[in-house]
């Protein structure tokens, strides 16, 4: 306990938080190359094979070169469509029974391709997919919307025409 007069001429100093996600530097992401494939166990209630990656990220700041290596996890099912010297972005956060694992890397950007073996129904958004019936009514409506500017350049055209 300080007394007063240490109060008084050093104050008291706040404590610094250390950042969970020190290798993105500050950013909300980070690009990375995959150095390594491997499967973990998770902790002692769960049972599984986990995949993580161990991933490089390069990050310079005025000439300064600054190299981390952190383990990634690999998210959705099946074989992962990556290998060594993939390029991968990577955000924070990972399963929370997984040691040592805290960041995990985003499908569908780079060389981490979004194919499952299987048609997922739930939680697409995270994964990147669309229902495939939403694919179909949108390329049939891409199909009318081309028609319809077709009709209109013509018409112009047409007035064009019949004008002179």
């Amino acid at each position: 306990m300080p007394t007063l007069r240490q109060l008084s001429f050093y104050g008291r100093k706040k404590k610094r938080r250390r950042s969970l996600v020190a290798a993105l530097f500050g950013g909300p992401q980070r690009k990375g190359v995959v150095s390594k494939m491997a499967i973990t166990t998770p902790r002692k209630p769960n049972s599984a094979k986990r995949r993580y990656a161990k991933v490089r990220i390069i990050f310079r700041k005025r000439r300064k070169r600054r190299v981390k290596i952190i383990h990634a996890h690999v998210p959705g099912l099946g074989l992962p469509q990556i290998q060594e010297y993939s390029v991968v972005l990577v955000e924070g956060g990972s399963p929370p029974d997984t040691p040592g694992v805290n960041y995990s890397l985003i499908r569908g950007v780079y060389d981490f391709n979004i194919y499952e073996p299987y048609g997922r129904k739930k939680r697409r958004s995270k994964f990147g997919k669309a229902l495939p019936d939403v694919i179909e009514r949108t390329l049939a409506r891409d199909k009318k919307l081309a028609a319809r500017h077709a009709l209109k350049v013509l018409r112009k055209k047409a007035r064009k025409i019949f004008k002179k």
